[in-house]
């Protein structure tokens, strides 16, 4: 895979067929999106009311753990998998308000995100690759170009990982984690099986060209950061996790940590 420098055409999907990337835009109160992937959006908020309150506080939820990085944990540098669709502030945008000398890397392969990625690129403070979350190879050599390794990373993956089964999510974080340095954080923010999750699951993957999610119980998400230490408030509901006056209080769909490696 190579990186991109240059916006490119969006690939058109088939007709009718719904964006993963556009989805959550929508559902997250962006513009980039069609109106198909807004109704989408719509059936699945008939069926598990809520949904898109706990998407946008999934986004809420980012920010404020990057923000906590940047501002308190002292973290420059930045590693953001299945990226999505802009939607500022971004984290590049949050970051250098605290850290000026900052790098963020944005990771996704998703053709609708890559005809978007002008807007991740603001060298040398960010840039972008067109590159599967799970090619950590690949990933991490462009790593070894823009980061220092010697110093902390930080990755994040929202909702994200509830694309993918178990073995394939504990193997990229695992596989990415081992290759930096002590006092690394891993961000997370996933879904729990809750009635309206498993609901809005079921109609959302069964839209065309959606992407399946698996939601992940309390238990199961804390498996991803054995071994770590995690800031308080430790694995809390989304809102629940350092609130701010942006905070959205939802139902309880998702939950979020933020998890740092020992020396």
């Amino acid at each position: 895979m190579t990186e991109s420098l240059a916006r490119t055409p969006e690939q058109p999907s088939s007709e009718g067929e719904v964006s993963s990337a556009r989805f959550w835009n929508a559902a997250q109160g962006g513009k980039d999106n069609y109106e198909r992937d807004r109704a989408a959006v719509e059936a699945v908020e008939k069926v598990a009311p809520g949904i898109t309150a706990d998407a946008r506080s999934a986004r809420q939820f980012l920010r404020r753990t990057v923000r906590w990085a940047a501002a308190e944990a002292g973290v420059t540098q930045y590693l953001d998998l299945g990226a999505g669709l802009p939607l500022e502030p971004d984290i590049h945008q949050i970051v250098r308000r605290h850290q000026p000398g900052a790098r963020v890397l944005y990771v996704d392969n998703d053709p609708v995100v890559l005809a978007h990625q002008s807007a991740y690129q603001d060298p040398p403070l960010s840039s972008y690759i067109d590159a599967d979350m799970r090619d950590t190879d690949v990933i991490m050599h462009h790593v070894a170009d823009r980061f220092d390794l010697s110093e902390p990373v930080m990755l994040t993956f929202s909702s994200v990982l509830g694309h993918f089964p178990d073995e394939e999510a504990h193997g990229v974080t695992g596989r990415l984690l081992a290759r930096l340095a002590p006092g690394s954080c891993l961000m997370l923010s996933h879904d729990i099986p809750t009635p309206s999750i498993i609901a809005a699951c079921e109609a959302y993957s069964a839209a065309p060209g959606a992407l399946p999610y698996q939601p992940r119980t309390v238990e199961e998400l804390l498996r991803f950061f054995e071994g770590m230490d995690l800031v308080d408030p430790g694995l809390v509901p989304l809102f629940a996790w350092r609130p701010d006056d942006e905070t959205e209080v939802t139902e309880v769909m998702g939950y979020g940590a933020v998890g740092r490696t020992r020396a």
